[in-house]
């Protein structure tokens, strides 16, 4: 279920809505223990893998950058999207097989 947190931490905007952060979920902290900003989301949902599916509703991208593999989750919620998870996971063979489908 989606709460209409529309006081817009910015206005990046993927798929023509704007894409909000999940302030219940601690998303703000999680891209700031990662280092990641918003442009690194967008890039990560725009370019990434769909690796598995997820419930309706959700999507979960992962994108490789370098040695490291960058992971967002996020909810659409009719009129905005939601970043429910970002993360940053170590490239293992075993994980880059994933994203290349195998």
């Amino acid at each position: 279920m989606c709460i209409n947190i529309y006081n817009s931490d910015s206005m990046y905007n993927w798929r023509k809505k704007p894409v909000v952060l999940d302030h219940k979920r601690n998303v703000d902290s999680e891209m700031i223990e990662c280092d990641l900003d918003f442009d690194c989301i967008i890039e990560t949902l725009d370019c990434g893998v769909e690796v598995k599916k997820r419930k309706k509703g959700i999507i979960e991208k992962w994108y490789q950058i370098g040695k490291s593999i960058l992971i967002v989750a996020i909810e659409d919620c009719d009129d905005y999207w939601l970043i429910r998870h970002v993360g940053r996971i170590r490239a293992t063979k075993k994980k880059l097989k994933l994203m290349r489908g195998g």
